[in-house]
């Protein structure tokens, strides 16, 4: 009876793997609401999980840019040291720009070695460009307090006119990024369990909760430790966590995006 049971078990995992195989399985809704295909082998799986990590590392450097010019900014347009702004203006230009080289290498190198047709490195870029248009949206709800340049003409960011003020706004934003960053990662734990044939839900919502807890609770310290500034509540701070999460899970179907063939199913 036991070897009955252990041949129709196999013969079920034998017939899901065909299936995907032919057709290209979706990854289930729930968690994955924007789509995405199981990945037809282990190979394509690594692939896929590590053009995900570039864009997760791509995005945290362009944030990190951000963060150190709003703290330069704030401090240059003060009016003893207004003729200092161009010169971090450029550091600012200097930063994206590596951010981009850097990503640039890291995308040559995975094409290089290997990835499914739909994550050649148009399809890399495409993600990235997405990534790039939420910045201009979320930065000035983080950066909120325009006080000092409402924005900066080369950065685009607000920029307060108290060091404090810059200093609550950074934090926060740090939050935010490593909201994203560890709600990522429930995505890539939950994809790499659904082709391992395990249900990923109780996990992926353990997860995500845990990041959300964790986001909510570093802006509520801020907020009680009045690093937050007037312009940014605990609502919408923790309401920016919810929302770096969210995203986290906005590309699945362009980046868990090969079927069994190695092109994109529609």
């Amino acid at each position: 009876m036991q070897r009955s049971r252990y041949r129709l078990v196999s013969i079920g995992v034998s017939a899901f793997f065909a299936g995907a195989a032919f057709a290209g399985t979706p990854l289930p809704n729930p968690p994955f609401s924007n789509g995405g295909f199981v990945p037809p082998d282990s190979l394509t799986l690594k692939e896929e999980v590590s053009v995900g990590k570039l864009l997760t590392k791509y995005a945290a450097s362009i944030a990190k840019c951000d963060q150190a010019a709003v703290i330069a900014l704030q401090l240059a347009y003060e009016p003893a040291n207004a003729q200092k702004v161009p010169a971090v203006q450029d550091k600012w230009n200097v930063c994206r720009a590596n951010a981009g080289t850097k990503y640039g290498l890291g995308r040559d190198k995975l094409v290089l070695k290997g990835t499914p047709a739909c994550l050649d490195a148009a399809g890399i870029d495409a993600i990235r460009a997405q990534i790039d248009l939420q910045f201009p949206l979320l930065g000035p709800i983080v950066y909120c307090d325009a006080d000092a340049a409402a924005p900066d003409p080369v950065t685009g960011l607000n920029i307060p006119d108290k060091k404090q003020e810059a200093i609550g706004e950074v934090a926060a934003a740090k939050v935010v990024t490593k909201a994203g960053s560890v709600a990522g990662k429930c995505y890539t734990a939950a994809a790499t369990a659904v082709f391992k044939l395990v249900d990923p839900l109780a996990k992926f919502n353990a997860c995500i909760g845990k990041a959300q807890t964790a986001s909510d609770a570093a802006m509520a310290t801020l907020d009680q430790t009045q690093k937050l500034p007037s312009c940014l509540s605990l609502a919408m701070a923790q309401g920016l966590g919810h929302s770096a999460i969210a995203l986290a899970g906005q590309f699945t179907d362009e980046t868990y995006c090969a079927s069994p063939s190695g092109a994109f199913v529609e």
